[in-house]
Formats: C-alpha cells, sequence, structure tokens
C-alpha cells in the first residue's frame, strides 16, 4: 500500500500515519512556518502543534502526525512555494527587523496603503488553501448519544474511571483522540504495567462504549459534549456525536512543551514524546546522534529508548546550558555553555502541562500552583471531575531559561518570539489576553497548547507579576478544531415546491434555492446561450408583451374576525381600518426599535376578512408575531395560514390585460378594476383572488387560487398568452424588473438595524395612528434622529458593482451596494445604495468600489424605470 504525497509514492507500514510513513521514507521538513516561512519538521507527533499541517484528499491543514495512512491518499504540502526545501518566501525570515510585534499597525496607517498591501499580505500568510471544483465531496453525519457517566482520556486513569462507573451499573462512554487506548503508557514503556487486561475488562462490558479516534472539542451547558468521531464508516468522513451525560469524568491527562533557546524551531528538534511515539509506534529510528535537553533526570527515560534504537546520544543538557541549535535546514549540531555538540537531533524534555481546557469550559477556574509548576483546575462544577495528570498529580518541571532573542520562538505558530512579547509589553500590553492579541501568539492553530506556558511565564518575568498574577488565556470551544462540513451534518433540510413545480421543469427551469423553497432562477430558452441571454429574453417579454411568474412562496395568511382591522392597524405602520373593500394596500412590520422586519400587501376581501402576503422566509415568524400580540389581548380575531393551499402566479406586462381576458369574465378595464384593488372571481373556471399590483413595474395581476389546480391554470394561462409571446420568467429576471422601479427586498436592501425612514420609504408610516408597535422609534426616526443612513438608488456607466460593494468617500467606506445589475431599459449599471444621509440627494456623486477600482455613480432617488407610474395603471 501507498499514497502520494506532491506525486512521488510512499509505501505505508501497518499502524503508520501520515507522518510516520513520511518520516521513514526519509521526509524530514513537513511545513512552512506562518509568517518567516522557516522550514518545520515532527515536534509533538501528537496533533497539538502546527509543523506537520498538510493537504489530504483537498482538504487543507490536517495534521499528518495523527491522520491515519491510506493506500491511495493524494497529499500535498501548503504555505510553500515552490517547494517544501526551497520556498521563495523564506527570504522574509532575514528582513525580521523590520516585523516587530504589531509592524502592520504601525506601518500601514493609511487607507490606501493598506488597500495596496492588504492583497499580498493575505496571499503570504494564509497556511491552507480550499479546493475548487472538488471531487467526491465528504459526507457528514450527526449523531446523538446519551449517558450516565463520560469519561473523556483513554489513558490509565481515564480507563480506571470507566471501568469503576461499569461496575456501579452505569452506562458508560469512553472518549479518546487515538487508535488504541492506554494513554502514554502505549508509547513510555518504561512508565508503568501494561494496561491490556483492564483494557480488555472495558471492552467486554456492555454498558460501556467507547470512542475511539475520537475528539472531545467541548463542554457545553447541561453537560453537553461535542464529539468528533473521524472516519466512522466507509461512507462518511467525520460524524459529530451530541453526547448528554449525568456526570463527566475529564482525564486528558498532560502533554508536553517546548522549551525557549535561539533556533528551538529547527528540523530535527523534537519533544521527547514525539521521539519516544516514533520508536515505540511506528518502529523508527528517529536519528542517528542525538542531544538530550532536560532538567536532572528527566532525560533518562527517553536516553535509555534511544539507546536501545540504536541512537547515540552525545550529551544530555540542562535548559540553562544550551544556547542554539545550528542549523538551517535540519539540525547540525548544538551550541552550548559546556561547548559544541555534532548531531542531527535535538530532544526536549518540557514540562508537562495539564490538559485542563475542557474543565475551563465547564466552569473550572485554572490557579498556578507551585508544586507541580502548573495552572491546575480548581473549583470543578457540579457533576464534573477531574482524574490523573489533568489535576496535577505529576510534578512538572517549568522552564528557567528565557533569552531575549528573536530565534527563540515562543509560538511556532505565529512565529512569535521571545522579543515580539517584549516588545509587546513595551507598547503596553501587558495582560496575558492582550499581548495575546497584539503578538498572536496562542492564536495559531495549537490555539496555544505548545507555547501557552512559555507566553505566560515570559509576561511573568517581564512584568514582575506572579504566575497566578499573570493568569491564563481563555480557553474557548471548539479546540481542538472542527471542519464546518462536520458541523453543518448531512443535508437533511426539507424542501418545498410549489404545486407548479414539475411545469416549470418541463420548461427547462434552472432551480434557485430560497430557503426551504424551490424556485426558477430562470428558464434555459432553447437556443440561448445562457444565462444572460435567457434572463435578457424573460426581462423583453414582461417589458414588450407579457410574462408570467411563480410566487407561490410568498406566505398567504387569512385574518378575519370584527377586530382583525384592529390587529393590522396594531402590526403594520400603515392605517387598514380604513382600507375599503376591494382595495390593496402595501404594509411594512416593525419591531419595537422601529427596525423593518417584513413586508407585503393586505387585501380586504370583506369588512371583517383581509388576506395578507408576507416575503417568502418570514411567513412562520409574521404567523407567531400575529399570535404574540393577540395573546390577552381580547380581541375576536382568528389568523390561517393557507400558503400550503393556494397556488400564486403573477401575470404581467402590457399584454397582461389581454391575456387575462381570455381566461376570466370579470370586467378588467381600468375603471373597473384599478390598481392596488382586488376582486374573488372565476379564472379558467377556478375561483381565485386577483389583486392589482406591479412588483415589476408593469399592468399586472396577481391571482391565488387552490393548490390543486396549479398546473392546470399555470398552463392556461401560457396557452391563452402564446398569440402575444407570452413567457414565463425567474427569480433573477425579477429582480431586475423590480430594481429598475426601485422596489425594495426586504433582508436584501435592508439589513438587522434599517428602519423605513432609511430605507427611503417614509410615506409607508402614519405616525397619525394612535398606536402602533414601533412608533415611538419612528416618531424619533422621524425628527432625524437614528437615521444613521439612507437608502438611494444611483447609475452608473462603464461598470456594474456587485452587491456588497463599498461606497467610498476619501479612502473610507461609508456606505455600501445592497442590489445592482445592468438596467436595459437606462443602458447602465444601475443599483439601491446605502449613503450618509447628506448624500441622499438627486444628482449627487458618490465613489463605487468596482472590481478594485473606484468608479463615479450618480444618485437618483427616483425610479429608473416609469417614474410616473403610468404602465403601473
Amino acid at each position: 500500500m501507498n499514497f502520494l504525497f506532491d506525486s512521488e509514492e510512499v509505501p505505508i507500514q501497518a499502524g503508520d500515519t501520515v507522518a510516520s510513513a513520511l518520516y521513514r521514507s526519509g521526509r524530514r521538513i513537513f511545513s512552512r512556518s506562518f509568517k518567516y516561512h522557516r522550514p518545520r519538521g515532527l515536534l509533538c507527533c501528537s496533533g497539538k502543534c502546527p509543523n506537520c499541517l498538510v493537504n489530504v484528499d483537498g482538504s487543507p491543514s490536517v495534521r499528518s502526525c495523527v491522520t491515519p495512512a491510506l493506500d491511495g491518499m493524494r497529499v500535498r504540502h501548503q504555505n510553500a512555494w515552490p517547494s517544501l526545501e526551497n520556498d521563495a518566501l523564506s527570504i522574509g525570515q532575514h528582513f525580521d527587523f523590520l516585523m516587530p510585534a504589531g509592524w502592520y499597525y504601525k506601518v500601514f496607517t493609511k487607507p490606501a496603503t493598506w488597500h495596496r498591501v492588504e492583497p499580498h499580505i493575505r496571499k503570504a500568510a494564509g497556511l491552507g488553501e480550499l479546493f475548487e471544483n472538488p471531487q467526491g465531496i465528504p459526507e457528514y453525519e450527526h449523531a446523538w448519544m446519551h449517558a450516565e457517566t463520560a469519561v473523556i482520556g483513554g489513558g490509565p486513569a481515564g480507563i480506571q474511571s470507566a471501568l469503576d462507573a461499569a461496575e456501579r451499573g452505569e452506562q458508560v462512554v469512553l472518549i479518546d483522540d487515538q487508535t488504541e487506548l492506554g494513554g502514554h503508557l502505549r508509547y513510555r514503556k518504561q512508565r508503568g504495567a501494561d494496561p491490556r487486561e483492564r483494557i480488555d475488562a472495558l471492552a467486554a462490558r456492555a454498558n460501556v462504549t467507547l470512542l475511539q479516534r475520537a475528539s472531545c472539542f467541548g463542554i457545553y451547558e447541561g453537560n453537553l459534549l461535542g464529539v468528533l468521531l473521524g472516519h466512522p464508516h466507509a461512507g462518511a468522513a467525520e460524524r459529530l456525536i451530541h453526547l448528554r451525560a449525568q456526570r463527566i469524568i475529564v482525564a486528558t491527562g498532560a502533554y508536553e512543551t517546548p522549551l525557549l533557546f535561539d533556533n528551538n524551531d529547527v528540523v530535527g528538534v523534537m519533544l521527547s514524546s514525539a521521539v519516544q511515539r516514533l520508536i515505540h509506534l511506528h518502529s523508527i529510528v528517529p536519528g542517528r546522534r542525538a542531544v538530550i535537553v532536560a532538567h536532572g533526570s528527566e532525560g533518562d527515560e527517553v536516553g535509555a529508548d534511544l539507546k536501545q534504537a540504536g541512537v547515540e546520544v552525545v550529551e544530555i543538557l540542562a535548559p540553562s546550558e544550551i544556547i542554539a541549535v545550528r542549523g538551517s535546514g535540519e539540525v547540525k549540531g548544538v551550541k552550548s555553555r559546556r561547548g559544541d555538540f555534532a548531531c542531527d537531533l535535538v530532544i526536549v524534555c518540557g514540562p508537562r502541562v495539564p490538559d485542563a481546557g475542557l474543565l475551563s469550559q465547564a466552569g473550572a477556574k485554572l490557579q498556578w500552583s507551585d508544586v507541580p509548576g502548573a495552572f491546575v483546575p480548581v473549583g470543578l462544577p457540579l457533576n464534573v471531575s477531574a482524574v490523573g495528570d489533568v489535576t496535577g498529580e505529576t510534578p512538572v518541571a517549568a522552564a528557567q531559561h528565557f533569552p531575549d532573542s528573536k530565534r527563540a520562538f515562543v509560538c511556532i505558530c505565529v512565529d512569535a518570539t521571545s522579543r515580539d512579547l517584549k516588545q509587546g509589553i513595551a507598547d503596553g500590553f501587558e495582560e496575558i489576553e492582550t499581548l495575546k492579541r497584539y503578538t498572536t501568539a496562542t492564536m495559531g492553530p495549537c490555539q496555544g497548547r505548545m507555547c501557552q506556558l512559555n507566553a505566560i511565564q515570559v509576561c511573568s518575568r517581564l512584568t514582575s507579576r506572579s504566575m497566578d498574577e499573570t493568569g491564563t488565556t481563555t480557553s474557548r470551544p471548539p479546540n481542538p478544531g472542527v471542519t464546518l462540513g462536520a458541523l453543518a451534518g448531512a443535508k437533511h433540510h426539507p424542501i418545498r415546491r410549489t404545486p407548479m413545480h414539475h411545469a416549470h421543469a418541463e420548461l427547462g427551469a434552472v432551480w434557485l434555492d430560497m430557503g426551504e423553497w424551490k424556485r426558477p432562477r430562470y428558464y434555459q430558452v432553447a437556443g440561448a446561450g445562457g444565462e444572460a441571454e435567457s434572463v435578457a429574453a424573460e426581462y423583453r417579454a414582461v417589458r414588450e408583451r407579457a410574462g408570467l411568474i411563480d410566487v407561490g412562496t410568498l406566505g398567504k395568511l387569512i385574518v378575519r374576525g370584527k377586530d382583525a382591522a384592529r390587529l393590522l392597524d396594531k402590526v403594520y405602520t400603515s392605517r387598514f381600518s380604513d382600507l375599503r373593500q376591494g382595495r390593496v394596500r402595501y404594509a411594512v412590520m416593525c419591531d419595537d426599535t422601529g427596525v423593518i422586519l417584513d413586508d407585503g400587501t393586505v387585501s380586504r376581501l370583506a369588512d371583517d376578512r383581509f388576506f395578507v402576503t408576507t416575503t417568502t422566509g418570514n411567513l412562520d415568524f409574521v404567523h407567531q408575531w400575529f399570535d404574540w400580540w393577540l395573546v390577552a389581548s381580547g380581541w375576536d380575531v382568528s389568523v390561517t395560514n393557507v400558503t400550503g393551499g393556494l397556488a400564486s402566479v403573477n401575470l404581467a406586462g402590457p399584454k397582461a390585460r389581454d391575456v387575462l381576458r381570455k381566461l376570466t369574465d370579470l370586467d378588467l378595464d381600468p375603471k373597473a378594476f384599478p390598481y392596488m384593488a382586488c376582486r374573488e372571481a372565476q379564472t379558467f373556471g377556478v375561483p381565485a383572488i386577483l389583486m392589482r399590483i406591479g412588483f415589476v413595474g408593469e399592468t399586472g395581476w396577481e391571482i391565488h387560487y387552490p393548490a390543486e389546480h396549479g398546473e392546470e391554470v399555470w398552463n392556461a394561462i401560457l396557452v391563452a398568452g402564446a398569440e402575444f409571446g407570452i413567457l414565463p420568467f425567474g427569480v433573477e429576471a425579477q429582480r431586475l424588473l423590480r430594481l429598475e422601479k426601485r422596489h425594495v427586498i426586504v433582508g436584501v436592501d435592508t439589513d438587522a438595524l434599517t428602519n423605513p425612514f432609511e430605507a427611503d420609504m417614509a410615506w409607508v408610516v402614519k405616525l397619525d395612528k394612535e398606536d402602533f408597535i414601533g412608533k415611538a422609534a419612528l416618531a424619533r426616526a422621524a425628527s432625524g434622529g437614528g437615521v444613521r443612513e439612507k437608502l438611494v438608488g444611483f447609475v452608473m456607466e462603464g461598470g456594474v458593482p456587485e452587491d456588497g460593494a463599498p461606497v467610498v468617500i476619501g479612502g473610507i467606506p461609508v456606505g455600501r451596494v445592497t442590489s445592482s445589475r445592468y438596467s436595459p431599459h437606462r443602458k447602465a449599471g444601475i443599483g439601491l445604495a446605502f449613503v450618509p444621509p447628506e448624500l441622499a440627494a438627486e444628482g449627487a456623486p458618490v465613489r463605487v468600489r468596482v472590481r478594485g477600482q473606484l468608479r463615479t455613480a450618480i444618485v437618483t432617488m427616483q425610479p429608473f424605470y416609469d417614474a410616473e407610474g403610468a404602465r403601473l395603471r
């Protein structure tokens, strides 16, 4: 078996990880560092450092040291060009004096300068690249479990705790991130008895569930554990388990961390635990000549393992004796206060830090204790306990040597050195949390595991504070990181289809997902070259002849009762108690702060019966909003959701009246059926509600009729309109048509802070009403208070900005484009944008960024098409 690494075949042996197979084949450089692109090799072999990140089968930043090697894998390096051995960007390390902590905050202070350098900095700074056009997108699963006791950690302490709970008759789940149980006893052969007998006893218990190769990344409220299980079966990449436990036992142990000295990141500098893993788990001889850096007798254990593996131990040095590692690409030797020693391997016996992050997330406090020399958990919450090395029961030899150097790396994730931390403290960032953010130390892929202790000790020494006074940075889930695919899970979202769905498919619909709904984005017309040509044909049909669109996704409610008008007056900004029977009125709904929640139409079908439409995505909310305000009101009102029972279409265009006349006996003359009127009548023999409204800016009717007749009426309208050149049109053409009329789409042209005065819809707010939701806030906005920006139209020659493009004044973004398209009518780019209120004036010039360049647009407060509205009527 083998896999490919950068197009070279790498053989696999049983039990190999990607990293062990690469190391056995002679690979020593695994990655390049984040900032200086220094070569990095294996350091921890436990998945806690950033040195072995690679791209596996298209997924970036995979920790190769804990990823099982599989036959046929495609692995490639990342963050290095053109190769790992020769990375052009490594030249940056020779100019590190130009890049002290926070240098970009101090240098690029002008927006124009920052915009010029930002793309280059971002390109150089990334650790991995997302794949494009993925083949075989992995599947993800979610699962839910319950347990009386959940044990996190499969070392000796965790195994014993799980056995004890199982013997009490409890349902136990044991979570371990390794391929086999045993913890450090798997590779530290001299530390204790073989746990195989206890492991077999645990596996034999019917009330014990073992989750191996599973990481617990967070403890949440109510003893909820987030557990990520890799490759649960051949059909899934990962399974996210939501585990709820009555009691949690944390037995995560302790992990080894590096020491500080010059060039402590050179390839060939490894933690003692990593060397032991290579020797005992993978039968790999890690080098030929080794120097061990250890306190007192700490190096004896790994020294014995090295000698047994045939590695010559050149010298054992105390941390205070080592000055620097010699070598640029790989270790060549060690410079110490006792002399220079030639070697190809430097083994660091670093402090073993209690892995107490999960306990901190659960609510425990981390307090410094001089006895173990570590931060240990205290004040554990109810039903959460800790056992083993995570409690600090094993003494920790804390590092004592802190060189002031640009080559003593505190945080190997982001190339933050002891000199950088000293500079950050000198700049005023003396607290560990602010120092963390200023220097970015502990913010990389290891999330502080490899660097937090050294960072705290450096901060403590330089600020003359105790370790307890200095404190720790905050541990937040998820840690370790979780893929977005695992969080999202399998695609089991509901799909809703309108009654005409299959008719659209037969007409060549290209689908668009709008929430749960499937809607035609456009129709692929035979002979048309693509979307642009199809949309253009649909646009012309509506403007010149007739078009038909399915609007069945709109929310539809019947509001009935003698107090129905009173409720509508309460929840909408307009007045509906004076709405005459047979008339339609546009409606906007706001919250108590005046923010727009939804819009739609209200049609009065009878004195006590109203037909209300809502936006596609807000139906359930609006229904609940109505019910909320009815609670304890005593009003005689019922609200019925009829969305699923009605099909809905919009027939629009200059020939719409001619088409509809062929299907109904209703008098469609403008005087008999004026704009913003509604009627109940037969259409193609089917009872329907017809509303004369014009979202797309042409004469039109919105028709709502029983869903069981959906395709029947749809097809009848198309047949009746064939002689006039009717075409079905989709969402993309509809958005262009409505944009030319400057009609606002709530949620697209508004956000979670927009009120009607900012959206240029002051006319919809009737402040002379006695009361309605949001009146007080809107009254303030009407007097100028709370209006931060105004929605305006703009016309732009020679370009169309993207939705969301910034509006810029003096190099500073002051607004944003909400919608923009090319207008066939204006033969120019048009759009809606939020700008400062002083720019909301006819003819005012604004600058908009289009494909990286600033272009001038002219503000207009009028519709781009048929400003007088003559065609609607």
